[in-house]
C-alpha cells in the first residue's frame, strides 16, 4: 500500500526538541518515505496520570511505499535506536513516534490501529496536523478534524515553539 501518513513526533526526556528532529530525519531518510511536510514545534502539556515534564510536538507527513506494518516496524525501530524504554505506559519518552493517519485508511489489527484510536482527544495531535492539513477529515467519524478541537477541554496546553530548518544529506 502506498499512501500519505501523518506520524506524530513527541519527546520529554533530554534535549526533546534534538530528540524529535532527529527522529524525523531518521524516518525521512528511510528509502520508503519521501518528505511532504513538517508541522511547527510545540511545547505541549503531557495527557497522563504519570507526573512528567511537558513534552515537544509535531507532525512529520510524508509518503510512503509500503505496507502499514513496515511503517509500524520502523518507527519503533528508530525510538529504539533513540533510546526509547517502556517501562511507564504514557510515561516519559525520549521520542514517540505514532502512526496518526494514513491516507483515509480504516485499520485494526492487534498493536497496529489507523487512525490513532486517541488522535480526535489530543490537541498536541490535532493542532499540528491541522496545520499541515487544515482540510483533514477524521476517516473513521467522517468530521473534519478542527470540529474536535472545540471538544477538549483547558487542561491541555499547547504553546508554539516555531518551525524548525531540516538539513539533509
Amino acid at each position: 500500500m502506498a499512501g500519505s501518513a501523518h506520524i506524530g513526533v513527541g519527546s520529554n526526556i533530554g534535549d526533546a526538541l534534538r530528540n524529535c528532529l532527529r527522529g524525523v530525519r531518521s524516518v525521512i531518510l528511510d528509502e520508503r518515505a519521501s518528505f511532504i511536510a513538517l508541522s511547527s514545534f510545540y511545547r505541549t502539556s503531557p495527557v497522563s496520570p504519570a507526573a512528567q515534564s511537558d513534552f515537544v510536538n509535531c507532525v512529520l507527513k510524508i509518503a510512503w511505499r509500503c505496507a502499514p506494518r513496515e511503517l509500524l516496524a520502523l518507527l519503533l525501530e528508530v525510538e529504539t535506536a533513540l533510546g526509547r524504554t517502556r517501562e511507564i505506559r504514557f510515561g516519559p519518552r525520549t521520542l514517540d513516534l505514532d502512526i496518526l493517519l494514513l491516507d483515509d485508511l480504516l485499520l485494526d489489527e492487534p498493536g497496529l490501529t489507523i487512525p490513532h484510536p486517541r488522535l480526535h482527544e489530543r490537541k498536541f495531535a490535532l493542532v499540528p496536523c491541522l496545520e499541515i492539513d487544515p482540510g483533514l477529515v477524521h476517516p473513521r467519524f467522517k468530521r473534519p478534524l478542527a470540529e474536535y478541537l472545540h471538544h477538549i477541554g483547558g487542561d491541555q496546553k499547547i504553546e508554539p515553539l516555531g518551525k524548525v530548518l531540516l538539513h539533509l544529506p
